[in-house]
């Protein structure tokens, strides 16, 4: 994932989520991705992606 991308989700997740900043700042991509995906509310999106 791009840092722009993972820009973009981190700021997400220190906005909707408990989870501390230390624990985010410690996530790999694929967990950031994770969670991103499971605390938003884009229900009607696929989030498949072709890399």
């Amino acid at each position: 994932m791009s840092q722009q991308e993972r820009s973009y989700m981190v700021e997400f997740l220190y906005s909707k989520t408990t989870i501390s900043p230390d624990k985010i700042m410690r996530m790999t991509d694929a967990e950031v991705e994770y969670y991103h995906w499971l605390y938003s509310d884009e229900e009607n999106e696929d989030y498949v992606r072709v890399h």
